[in-house]
């Protein structure tokens, strides 16, 4: 009996055609993990090295930095949006730049914080002056990204700021139920630790405090980019990147967390990130995420003040 060996790949032609299905799959993933790299890296100059909050790194709080790295994701999104071949992604860079200047207003208009809460009286008690000074904080990150979205011509729905889908009500109610789970739980284990004057002020301020940051990061760090990031890395990537970014920010708490609980901290925010992140998409608005990261922030603005 003779065999007969057919030496031609049987995947192949003579073309290499049968080759052509792999390498088109393979493509697209390579483009958008370089994608993905360039985002985390951009993440990373923003909302690692840019914020003033804490001076972990020489750039945190330099305005010449926060000026220098808005100016050149300003060219790259000028750039891209002229291109025929890269357009597509001129609104990514452009985001950055709006999340670059939010850094760059905060140098700016950072040490006005005092004369703000002084417009509101008394600054007796500590509660009211994190509270209203947070207030400040978010007017201006909130202001800047307004404006500079509204001068691109992109409305507020972009931002993930409107009522939302038809799941619109279960992410409102589930931020909802959460808020009254992490506030009564505050005030289970740590309600003791108060006076009942005390106790008041810092329910009434941690509220005003929760909002306000809860506003501020869900749309600097989510609203600002998930619109963007879905088209070209897909529902999944970004959330990761947004959800990475969201850590990012809080990385900077290290520098008043013992190094025991960091990889905990860790763990916390991109948890965090993760669930409003997917609320947010499934929504499509950011009022269900806002209440579940409201809800972690009370918990947190009591239980620091009771230890402290």
């Amino acid at each position: 009996m003779n065999i007969v060996i057919d030496s031609t790949p049987a995947i192949s032609t003579a073309s290499g055609q049968g080759t052509k299905p792999a390498l088109a799959r393979l493509r697209p993933l390579a483009n958008r993990a370089a994608l993905f790299a360039i985002i985390l890296a951009s993440s990373m100059a923003v909302f690692l090295l840019g914020p003033n909050y804490y001076a972990l790194f020489s750039t945190n709080g330099n305005i010449a930095y926060a000026a220098s790295i808005s100016a050149v994701f300003l060219a790259a999104a000028v750039l891209l949006k002229r291109s025929k071949t890269l357009n597509t992604y001129w609104g990514i860079a452009y985001a950055f730049f709006i999340a670059s200047v939010v850094n760059l207003i905060s140098h700016l208009f950072s040490g006005y914080n005092t004369d703000f809460v002084k417009l509101f009286g008394t600054m007796s008690d500590p509660n009211k002056v994190d509270g209203i000074a947070k207030v400040y904080d978010t007017l201006l990150v909130v202001t800047p990204i307004l404006v500079l979205t509204a001068i691109s011509g992109a409305n507020l729905g972009s931002l993930f700021l409107k009522i939302g889908n038809q799941y619109w009500k279960w992410g409102v109610g589930i931020g909802a139920l959460i808020m009254i789970d992490f506030f009564t739980s505050a005030l289970i284990f740590f309600g003791s630790g108060y006076a009942l004057p005390r106790l008041g002020s810092a329910i009434l301020w941690g509220f005003v405090f929760s909002l306000s940051n809860s506003l501020l990061e869900e749309l600097w760090i989510r609203g600002l980019f998930l619109k963007k990031y879905v088209p070209l890395l897909g529902a999944t990537g970004a959330v990761i990147v947004t959800s990475i970014t969201f850590g990012l920010v809080h990385f900077l708490g290290v520098a008043y967390l013992s190094p025991a609980v960091v990889p905990i901290f860790v763990v916390n925010t991109l948890a965090m990130g993760v669930a409003c992140g997917i609320l947010m998409l499934k929504t499509d608005s950011i009022w269900g995420a806002y209440l579940i990261h409201a809800a972690a922030d009370i918990f947190l603005f009591i239980a620091t003040l009771a230890a402290h």
